[in-house]
């Protein structure tokens, strides 16, 4: 079994659950501080990187550097205020970027 790290950055009210489960988390305090976190991570190999969507826009000129890495996998959760569909966005440009088609689409 491979064995990894999980990280989460958010808020305190968002990370909380999760600190409870072994995931370690973090909460910065501004958009330098995330920045610096999530790069942080990137470097260590941080398997899975979960962010929420306040904190994507802190940092998703990062976050599409680390499309074409091995690790980390990122993943966008909404935060305690609720769902911004900014995870959608992210994960469609994955799809898309996968497998050349926006499976996600709904048109016919």
């Amino acid at each position: 079994m491979i064995e990894g790290r999980t990280a989460f950055l958010g808020d305190a009210d968002s990370v909380l659950g999760f600190k409870a489960l072994g995931v370690e988390t973090y909460t910065p305090q501004d958009g330098d501080g995330a920045r610096r976190v999530f790069q942080s991570l990137v470097k260590d190999r941080v398997s899975v990187i979960m962010i929420t969507e306040e904190v994507l826009e802190q940092v998703r000129d990062l976050v599409s550097e680390t499309l074409d890495m091995p690790v980390p996998a990122v993943v966008v959760l909404p935060g305690v205020s609720g769902s911004r569909r900014l995870g959608d966005d992210a994960l469609r440009s994955l799809i898309i970027k996968a497998v050349g088609v926006d499976l996600m689409s709904e048109e016919d």
